[in-house]
């Protein structure tokens, strides 16, 4: 397994590509739910290597604030574009909108929408992840700042693009701050 920072062809000879050393799992992961559908992953970074002046500059961290309703953020992935399609080459993002739990549960229903307080939330927009987005991110422009906010991960949703039917996903800000490091599972 591999992390790979810049290009937007899954191939792409030019990206960067570093080994992944370290993967961390959840130990309260429930595979019915989905709550707890993050992981922590360490790449090896060659000595020295900084993101700081690059094209790729990294994303950061969510403070203690939880996903805005209506704010304006991108997922991406190269998951297929269809429920029954092959997984693309390039990569794809689209723009969806953070809904609030209610809403959420009046267009997905009380089984399907994320349990409250889970750690989850849904968006919705004219684009949708699909089969093999998860793990993708969803990011959103920081206020009044260039920089962008790793607000979430793409865990799960009803088909691919269903209009009017949002998505689900792990709030980062929810499991920075309530798992610390210690409460996740050693090396898998």
């Amino acid at each position: 397994m591999f992390a790979q920072i810049g290009g937007h062809q899954l191939n792409d000879s030019t990206a960067d590509r570093f080994p992944i050393v370290e993967t961390h799992l959840l130990r309260s992961y429930n595979p019915v739910t989905m709550v707890g559908d993050i992981a922590l992953l360490r790449a090896e970074l060659p000595t020295g290597r900084r993101f700081e002046s690059d094209p790729q500059t990294p994303l950061r961290l969510p403070d203690d604030s939880k996903a805005v309703n209506g704010e304006l953020c991108y997922i991406f992935g190269y998951g297929s574009d269809s429920y029954d399609g092959p997984i693309s080459q390039t990569l794809h993002y689209g723009t969806v909108i953070a809904l609030d739990l209610d809403s959420c549960i009046g267009m997905m229903g009380a089984v399907v929408a994320p349990p409250p307080d889970s750690g989850m939330f849904c968006a919705i927009g004219r684009s949708d992840a699909c089969k093999g987005d998860s793990g993708g991110g969803y990011v959103c422009r920081a206020p009044f700042s260039t920089q962008f906010v790793l607000r979430g991960v793409i865990s799960y949703g009803v088909g691919c693009g269903a209009t009017g039917t949002p998505g689900v996903y792990t709030d980062v800000a929810y499991y920075l701050r309530n798992y610390p490091i210690g409460s996740l599972i050693g090396t898998a």
